[in-house]
């Protein structure tokens, strides 16, 4: 039965359990390897069984659930870094197009609404768990204004395997005003409606965060 959510729509009890699994994977609650038990999940959700299997077969879908013999459903390992590599070098071409795209469509009051996201980001340099769910909301918020759906449905998939490696491996808070900063000049080039400058800016950064994942898996 679809419940109000008080938030403009309608959500079904499955995608109230999809949401809920899901922020407890990228928030490092429940991490890479913990069972899933849909009886153990119902009562702490407090959601029907049905609801649970329901996620728990999107989340599989989409890499971030593993189903094993004698275990059931799990939260997927992490990745390796030739896996991490190549999950980078997708993101590159994805979200490289997205924003691309995005800079030249967004509107002056999403890039407003950016603008005062990435200065609450800026308070977050001793809180990375909280700085990375802000930072995803931030760009997949800015790829959205590329009017390309599928496109950033898929981005959004691919960067939640990155989170889940985030949530073990948490950004350095020295390296967060950076990361910021790079927000800060992705804006100016939407401001500029200048596509490609914000596909070289995207890029650096995210080659930057390769580098940091490369740096900790290499430890």
């Amino acid at each position: 039965m679809p419940i109000d959510d008080n938030m403009g729509g309608y959500r079904t009890m499955a995608e109230i359990a999809l949401e809920a699994i899901k922020e407890a994977i990228l928030n490092g609650e429940y991490k890479p390897g913990t069972r899933l038990i849909p009886v153990r999940l119902e009562k702490e959700l407090n959601l029907g069984r049905v609801a649970i299997r329901e996620a728990l077969r999107e989340l599989t879908g989409v890499g971030l659930v593993a189903n094993l013999p004698n275990k059931g459903a799990v939260v997927a390992k992490t990745l390796d870094i030739e896996e991490m590599r190549e999950i980078f070098e997708i993101r590159y071409d994805l979200e490289g197009k997205a924003c691309e795209m995005a800079a030249v469509k967004i509107s002056e009051e999403e890039i407003q609404k950016l603008e005062r996201l990435n200065r609450d980001m800026a308070g977050y340099g001793s809180n990375s768990k909280e700085y990375f769910l802000l930072n995803r909301k931030f760009h997949l918020d800015f790829y959205q204004a590329s009017g390309r759906k599928f496109l950033c449905q898929i981005i959004g998939q691919v960067f939640d395997k990155v989170l889940v490696f985030r949530s073990i491996y948490p950004f350095a808070p020295e390296a967060i005003p950076a990361y910021v900063d790079d927000h800060t000049q992705l804006l100016a080039a939407a401001k500029a409606r200048d596509g490609e400058k914000a596909r070289q800016v995207i890029v650096r950064h995210l080659s930057a965060g390769f580098e940091s994942f490369n740096a900790k898996l290499r430890l």
